[in-house]
C-alpha cells in the first residue's frame, strides 16, 4: 500500500498552493484519495521534474484503477475458498450461496465466486459506504479482508 509520505518524496515540495492545496503533503493525500490529478501541479510540467512525474504516475497507477470503495482483488492470491463471500453481510441477506440455501437469491451481491476466484459484483451495496451518500465510512467494514487467509482482498 502506498502512503502519502512516499508520494511526497517525489513532489517538488514548493508548497505554493497552485494545485488547489496549501501544501505538497496535502496534495499527496488528495492524489491518493483521487481528489486531485498530477496535472494539477504546475511544477511537475517543468523539465527538472519530468522524472519525478513519471515515477509518480507509475506509483499512482494502481490507485487510479481501484474501484470507488477502494477495493483491490489480487486474483493471483485468491484460492477460491469463498470465505469473503460468506462473511459479507449484504451477501448473507441476499444470496443463496452465502446463506447455505436459506434466504432470497438475487444478483445484487457485493462479492461472488467466478471461475475459481472472487469478483466484485454490486459494490454500491458494500457496507463500506455510508447510506445513500456513497462516501466511505470512517470505520469501514473489513469482514471480507479478515476472512481471507491469503490476503487476496484489500482496501486502499
Amino acid at each position: 500500500m502506498i502512503s502519502p509520505i512516499e508520494i511526497h518524496k517525489h513532489l517538488p515540495k514548493e508548497n505554493c498552493g497552485k494545485c488547489g492545496t496549501d501544501t505538497c503533503m496535502g496534495f499527496a493525500v488528495r492524489l491518493l484519495n483521487r481528489k486531485a490529478n498530477l496535472s494539477d501541479c504546475p511544477y511537475l510540467k517543468q523539465a527538472k521534474y519530468v522524472r519525478a512525474g513519471i515515477i509518480l504516475k507509475e506509483m499512482l497507477a494502481p490507485v487510479l484503477e481501484v474501484k470507488a470503495t477502494k477495493l483491490v482483488i489480487h486474483e493471483n492470491l485468491c484460492n477460491g475458498c469463498g470465505n469473503c463471500v460468506v462473511v459479507c453481510p449484504p451477501n448473507a441477506s441476499r444470496s443463496v450461496e452465502a446463506t447455505g440455501g436459506k434466504g432470497p437469491s438475487t444478483n445484487e451481491v457485493v462479492l461472488k465466486m467466478k471461475n475459481g476466484v472472487v469478483v466484485e459484483m454490486d459494490l454500491s451495496s458494500c457496507r463500506r459506504f455510508e447510506g445513500a451518500s456513497k462516501e466511505v465510512k470512517a470505520e469501514p467494514c473489513r469482514l471480507c479482508i479478515d476472512a481471507c487467509p491469503f490476503k487476496a482482498i484489500e482496501f486502499l
